[in-house]
């Protein structure tokens, strides 16, 4: 049995962080720098989570029971 609390927030925390990221990519430096960085070594995990939430392929994909 699995449980269901918290379910929205686990989805949403993915976008959330990219979001921050991304703001702190648009402030002066160090802090650009950082969220520069954090944002290419992470692009690639959103863009599978992203691949796995919409279009349902790779490990993020919801799991189908039969």
């Amino acid at each position: 049995m699995t449980s269901k609390r918290g379910t929205g927030l686990r989805k949403l925390l993915p976008l959330a962080g990219t979001l921050y990221l991304g703001y702190l990519a648009s402030q002066p430096p160090p802090a650009r720098w950082v969220g520069i960085g954090c944002l290419v070594v992470l692009a690639p995990f959103f863009a599978g989570w992203v691949l796995g939430t919409v279009a349902g392929v790779g490990p993020w994909a919801a799991e189908e029971t039969e």
